[in-house]
């Protein structure tokens, strides 16, 4: 019997303090007692030989099917044996993508680690199972708890199809896309819809933990979804199918493949996703928020724009650098800034560095300060 499996809380797998969501979201892994056992560089190989061109963004009778056929072949059905004192309880069941010819499988962590530490989890094995039949043992390679992404690897003799990364960047709000997986065990299965919000954070959806921006679509996925991808019309990758909502139809959440890169980046680089912190709550602001703020508070810093700090960590990087509540960020590291993303960017992975911020303050007070973050409590 199948069934979704609820995200889990603070020390499962993905790390959302807040308890407002429970119950509200579902990881579309599926698990069952008898389930069968199924920097920015870019993959140049289609997952299909298919001599269909690309879309140029013109909808056509047969422009989901041939983005379903490009993308098909390197989407695979995962299943992950589940165990409770050596004894075999069911599989968790869900879904791939092959994105590079040595076999390196991208997926969701829930999906191959349940909900639990990747140092218990990876001495198990992931059985794959291609589009044309053929099976694998995979293993573990790396994950990632807080974004909830992970890579697998298998080892073949014979050619592996791959898919084709595209840029999320690029999509925008109405953009018809394809979820491909293998729901309630169903594999090759393709769903269509719109992209219905490009930059979806996990704050509007009552996730604790780390800042996340999702991209929020109406297509259909159902449990055994999670860790397949999210297809634009021309085939290529734009995000990975993490979530829904379980009160509601047509509410489905992705990984934007933009940040997927810059995590599999960190992975080759450091074996691990490495984020700094601050200790800053951020607001951005624009025009109409900062006339707004000025007219309940004729000492609003004089700026266009910038990110207000509404509130500062005590005892954090941020609070020893001198950084107060109210303070508007308007150049980080030499760099003009105006949206929280810049700021990321612009940190990067870089931990234990100093970096020069400027700040605006009430009656005209501009102020440099000297930052350096620390690495994040992965508990976070």
């Amino acid at each position: 019997m199948l069934k979704a499996i609820q995200i889990q809380i603070s020390q499962g797998l993905i790390h959302r303090p807040d308890l407002s969501f429970f119950g509200h979201f579902t990881a579309f892994t599926s698990r069952g007692s008898e389930a069968p056992a199924n920097n920015d560089k870019r993959v140049p190989v289609e997952a299909s030989d298919s001599s269909k061109p690309p879309t140029n963004g013109y909808l056509g009778r047969d422009t989901i099917a041939n983005a379903a056929a490009r993308i098909g072949p390197a989407v695979v059905n995962l299943s992950i044996p589940q165990s409770a004192y050596g004894i075999t309880t069911g599989k968790s069941i869900g879904s791939g993508t092959i994105i590079d010819p040595d076999g390196t499988i991208l997926t969701c962590a829930h999906v191959v680690l349940g909900f639990q530490s990747i140092h218990q989890s990876s001495k198990g094995r992931v059985d794959v199972t291609l589009q044309d039949g053929r099976t694998f043992e995979g293993v573990v390679v790396n994950a990632d708890l807080q974004s909830d992404i992970a890579l697998v690897k298998i080892k073949s003799k014979t050619p592996l199809p791959t898919a084709k990364i595209g840029f999320s960047s690029k999509l925008r709000p109405g953009d018809w896309v394809i979820a491909v997986g293998c729901p309630l065990s169903l594999q090759n299965t393709v769903t269509a819809g719109i992209v219905s919000c490009v930059d979806r954070k996990s704050s509007d959806l009552g996730l604790g933990g780390t800042r996340r921006e999702y991209l929020q679509t109406d297509c259909a996925v159902n449990a055994g979804n999670s860790g397949g991808p999210l297809v634009n019309l021309d085939g290529e990758v734009v995000g990975v199918n993490i979530m829904k909502v379980l009160s509601a139809d047509g509410l489905g959440f992705s990984v934007p493949i933009d940040s997927v890169s810059k995590i599999v980046e960190h992975f080759k680089k450091s074996g691990r996703v490495i984020r700094p912190w601050l200790g800053l709550k951020m607001v951005e602001l624009n025009k109409m928020i900062i006339a707004q703020l000025k007219e309940r508070d004729p000492m609003f810093p004089d700026v266009e724009k910038g990110i207000l700090v509404p509130a500062v960590i005590p005892g954090s990087p941020a609070d020893r650098a001198g950084f107060k509540p109210g303070d508007v960020v308007v150049r980080f590291d030499g760099k003009p800034v105006e949206t929280i993303k810049e700021i990321i960017e612009i940190i990067d992975d870089r931990v234990e560095k100093q970096m020069q911020v400027v700040v605006e303050r009430s009656n005209k007070e501009k102020v440099t300060l000297q930052v350096t973050p620390v690495e994040a409590d992965p508990d976070m």
